[in-house]
């Protein structure tokens, strides 16, 4: 299958819109508003925050969600993964898989973190299953979430399982 990311600029401003009006595939949270009148405003701000790294992702040059990077406010050296597929025509586990991969990979080796943390939904047990086969220890369970977290060693050793 073939994903990939690119850095997300204005023009994907639509893309997001329409999945946020549909409400669709949210798997991790993240401080993406869920009202569309909200949305430009995190756009603009996505955008020109330096602490951040949001991508559109792509399957067979496709668009069918965004998944992103922030800096931890108040936690050294790390940062928080979030992931929304809006699209799910093409297999959804193997496209969310592949692009936490691919973030998880800038996370360690470009953007220079130690440690990711995300905050997914249990109903995406599938997904949260792929989460720990990457490395993720699951640390926390809260209402419909689970808070999950991997260390940057742990992950460059289990990166073969893929």
């Amino acid at each position: 299958m073939d994903i990939w990311t690119e850095r997300l600029e204005r023009r994907h401003l639509p893309l997001l819109e329409r999945w946020i009006e549909r409400n669709s595939g949210q798997m991790t949270t993240n401080d993406l508003p869920l009202e569309a009148g909200e949305l430009s405003q995190w756009f603009e701000k996505c955008l020109s925050d330096p602490e951040r790294v949001d991508c559109l992702v792509s399957v067979y040059e496709t668009p069918v969600g965004i998944v992103g990077l922030r800096k931890c406010a108040g936690q050294e050296s790390a940062a928080e993964l979030y992931l929304l597929l809006g699209e799910t025509n093409y297999n959804p586990l193997r496209t969310a898989t592949y692009a936490t991969l691919r973030m998880l990979d800038r996370a360690f080796l470009e953007c220079g973190f130690n440690r990711v943390i995300v905050q997914a939904c249990k109903e995406h047990e599938e997904y949260l299953n792929a989460l720990e086969r990457m490395g993720f220890l699951m640390t926390a369970k809260k209402d419909a979430m689970i808070f999950a977290s991997v260390e940057k060693k742990v992950y460059l050793n289990r990166k073969y399982l893929f």
